[in-house]
């Protein structure tokens, strides 16, 4: 088998049918499976999974697995890469879709540079327009570590094709428990380590902004918990590898716009309790790491130390920085 499409099955039932039939519609389809794991789903989705297998007529062998009970993302990529017989995995979220050559174009690529890792762009799409995102790959005397922190390279395992081997002989299999930004994990810890990656400088993958049920869309308490120990990861595994001072400032940019996002979804104890895990962010580290806008950014940290005035001013940004949906507040 060349390749494994791996695809999570989980409340997508708007979504899944053009995903799938993305897949079924590949122009390469010669020794390749395609893996779905149905994570329990509460809707429709793996009925409409089941109808298009049923119906399909071609060379791509689909293969359907259950988990008993709801075990999250980080465990179907599991249940997938432990069941793929593929040379190379490449990873789908179930609300997205592909170009018909994505399948055609990163295999041979693979196949002509004899690569461990293809990376492709992708396109962010939103309901009305869509942005070309070019993946910038790093100089002889750079790390992958500095370009992914930066998001030169998108942290997500979506548009990137992998040997199987690299992951499995590495024990590079996802983190159960953390769900969000459990392939910023894997793709750290990917990039960390000799491979030959290549860059594919085409678009297949349409990465879709507008699915409320997903979980950027439907950010929950266990979420942004999740990203407090994704953070408390990478910290512990680049000062373990011997990078944290190199990597100083990308921590740092990264812990700041966790704790955004962190004090923006919560009130009362909790919201100062999160607050206070950044008090050791110097106001030096904010002037030089702060991300970009910085302006904004700098008025809203001060704001942090003020904590009913950051509340009253997210309320009037609310739009600008959540496309105008309601934001879940978490109180303890």
């Amino acid at each position: 088998m060349n390749i494994s499409v791996i695809i999570p099955i989980y409340n997508v039932e708007k979504y899944v049918e053009r995903c799938i039939l993305s897949i079924m519609n590949q122009t390469y389809t010669e020794s390749v499976e395609c893996i779905v794991v149905n994570d329990c789903t509460p809707d429709n989705s793996m009925k409409i999974v089941e109808r298009l297998v049923a119906d399909y007529k071609g060379t791509i062998q689909f293969k359907l697995f259950h988990h008993e009970h709801n075990k999250g993302i980080a465990a179907v990529r599991n249940t997938g890469l432990y069941v793929a017989s593929g040379d190379y995995i490449l990873y789908i979220d179930s609300d997205d879709y592909c170009e018909p050559d994505m399948l055609e174009k990163m295999y041979a690529k693979a196949m002509e540079g004899n690569a461990d890792v293809v990376i492709a762009d992708y396109w962010d799409t939103w309901p009305k327009k869509e942005i070309y995102m070019v993946q910038q790959m790093p100089g002889i005397n750079e790390n992958y570590a500095k370009y992914l922190f930066q998001g030169k390279i998108s942290t997500s395992v979506w548009n990137k094709m992998i040997r199987r081997n690299v992951l499995v002989n590495n024990k590079l299999d996802s983190i159960e428990g953390i769900n969000m930004g459990e392939d910023v994990l894997l793709i750290h810890r990917l990039f960390f380590l000799d491979f030959k990656v290549i860059h594919l400088s085409e678009a297949f993958y349409h990465y879709v902004h507008y699915n409320s049920t997903s979980y950027w869309g439907n950010i929950s308490k266990k979420s942004l918990c999740d990203h407090l120990l994704m953070e408390k990861y990478l910290i512990d595994y680049y000062t373990k590898a011997g990078c944290y001072i190199e990597l100083y400032g990308e921590l740092c940019n990264m812990r700041m716009r966790h704790r955004m996002l962190l004090v923006t979804h919560s009130r009362g104890k909790l919201q100062k309790e999160w607050n206070s895990l950044y008090n050791n962010i110097s106001l030096k580290d904010i002037l030089k790491y702060s991300p970009s806008n910085k302006r904004l950014f700098l008025s809203l940290l001060v704001a942090m130390h003020m904590l009913p005035i950051l509340n009253v001013l997210y309320w009037i940004k609310d739009r600008i920085y959540f496309s105008g949906q309601k934001r879940n507040l978490y109180t303890e």
